[in-house]
């Protein structure tokens, strides 16, 4: 059975058919108090709106579905169900409907992550690090870890790019103000300082993923591009200069010499707003 077909019957198509038909035992009822959140759970952040909704569900039907567990020690781990488990602890329920099934580390982790996956999508931050505790606590590639959850192994290889993100521009993302593509193309830069502003501009402006790459691609080695119009090596001051327009002014900077007294300096915006953006940078150091 490969990983796309077990996606698409649900998460007990993930267990070995061994535990379903030797070691998977009935529901049962167990004290919600001997019940523990599963340590290997992905999702960090569990929307109040949704949990809501789960806690009105259950208190007219109950729970219809019991979560998966297994033992440990003196009670039970969540594989899958925390939110279940939530919404029973915020009715003041006694009890708990679950199915244990035996599973190790990584089988937890793995069912944790594939379960969010099938039934709510994780944030984009939580999957790309499910992705990485699988890689670096389990030892699994990424083409072991695509065929787990069965997707392409370069979805999971631009997922985990997010993780490359500085800590301001990952909460950007976590807030919403951010989208994971914007992210994506912002985990390519070089340097922290670099994303943050970037980041800055793209919530400020509002521009796309498409002018960001756009950017970014006509910007990619000014400092060491050869000038068209000689083919040699543009002079060192003149590449600083353009960098520091460019770091001034957040877009594109070329400067062009013609002979030793003259020259153009070009720079480019994207949008009306994108202009007005820049030319209030003039007005704002004195230009009118």
């Amino acid at each position: 059975m490969t990983a796309k077909k077990a996606l698409g019957r649900g998460l007990e198509a993930l267990i070995p058919k061994k535990i379903i038909e030797e070691k998977k035992g009935a529901a049962q009822q167990v004290p919600l108090s001997k019940v523990r959140p599963n340590p290997f759970q992905p999702r960090k952040t569990f929307r109040p709106e949704d949990l809501q909704e789960l806690v009105a569900s259950v208190k007219e039907r109950g729970i219809l579905q019991p979560i998966l567990a297994r033992k440990k020690g003196d009670g039970w781990e969540i594989i899958a169900g925390e939110r279940r488990y939530r919404a029973a602890q915020k009715l003041g329920h006694l009890t708990i409907p679950v199915i244990e099934v035996q599973a190790s580390d990584v089988e937890s982790l793995e069912l944790a992550l594939i379960e969010n996956l099938q039934r709510s999508d994780l944030s984009p931050l939580e999957e790309a690090e499910g992705y990485r505790r699988l890689q670096d606590e389990f030892n699994m590639t990424q083409e072991q870890i695509a065929q787990k959850v069965g997707k392409d192994r370069a979805t999971v290889a631009n997922a985990m790019r997010l993780l490359k993100l500085s800590p301001e521009v990952k909460a950007l993302l976590a807030s919403g103000q951010l989208s994971a593509g914007h992210a994506r193309v912002l985990a390519a830069l070089p340097t922290p300082l670099d994303q943050y502003k970037w980041a800055e501009r793209i919530v400020r402006q509002g521009f796309t993923v498409r002018d960001v790459e756009k950017w970014l691609q006509n910007q990619k080695g000014l400092g060491g591009r050869k000038s068209r119009s000689n083919g040699k090596p543009k002079d060192a001051n003149t590449a600083k200069l353009e960098e520091n327009l460019r770091d001034w002014l957040g877009t594109k900077v070329t400067i062009k010499a013609q002979g030793r007294q003259r020259g153009t300096v070009c720079f480019e915006y994207y949008s009306l707003d994108d202009l007005d953006r820049i030319l209030s940078l003039f007005r704002k150091a004195g230009y009118r």
